[in-house]
């Protein structure tokens, strides 16, 4: 099986401008994604989709193949799922077709590469077609989350009258950890959750997805707490 990952890291970000390359614990955050996908046997090439030069150079000096993502794909709004098929479609017309996408984002510096290896065994082993990781939410939707009609808040359940959140059916928060997917099932579809999705559970240490100042402060905590152990 040819199994590819592909690390998405593109120059712009509101929350924490220029994070993809940022120095996190003595490295550009992205290059983090990047040596852990080169120390995984099971995945035989690695890409990296990026607009900025400055992350092409990090490529360049770390022997990964850079795939140039254009402008409309590396904008705040523009959709994940479409820079995914334009990967997709760069490696197929360059190297032909494979078979397990694994799309690591920069952002998640906690990731283990164990979280990696469970995820392509679950996906394998209950033939879905992506595996996705989750963690433990601290809000439930059918208990203690509302929303705003007219003013007045509103449980988004409205019909649940739980009395405590253990009577709550379980929910969970997607994590950015990794994702592992058919190749086809991505550009055959518009959505994550058009097929048979299936996931793995993350300990919430591990699941912080950098978005702001905050996030990556709390990021370098536990990096560094996980390093002293």
């Amino acid at each position: 099986m040819k199994r590819y990952a592909f690390i998405f890291a593109r120059k712009g970000s509101k929350g924490l401008p220029e994070k993809n390359k940022r120095p996190f614990h003595g490295k550009p955050l992205v290059l983090h994604s990047i040596e852990q996908a080169k120390e995984l046997k099971e995945i035989d090439r690695v890409f990296v989709s990026t607009d900025d030069k400055e992350i092409k150079q990090i490529c360049l000096l770390n022997k990964v193949e850079v795939i140039d993502r254009p402008a409309e794909l590396a904008q705040d709004t523009s959709p994940e799922w479409k820079a995914w098929i334009h990967a997709i479609e760069f490696v197929y017309n360059k190297y032909g077709e494979f078979e397990e996408f694994i799309s690591l984002p920069v952002t998640s510096p906690l990731r283990e590469k164990k979280d990696i290896l469970k995820a392509i065994e679950r996906k394998k082993n209950v033939k879905a077609d992506v595996c996705i990781t989750v963690t433990d939410s601290l809000r439930n939707p059918h208990f203690n989350m509302v929303l705003d009609k007219d003013e007045f808040c509103q449980i988004i359940f409205s019909g649940s009258n739980l009395d405590n959140r253990q009577q709550a059916p379980k929910v969970y928060d997607i994590c950015t950890l990794v994702y592992v997917c058919d190749p086809e099932y991505i550009v055959k579809n518009n959505h994550l959750f058009d097929g048979n999705v299936t996931y793995i559970k993350i300990p919430k240490e591990r699941s912080i997805d950098i978005d702001d100042e905050i996030d990556f402060q709390i990021a370098e905590f536990l990096f560094e707490k996980r390093a002293i152990k």
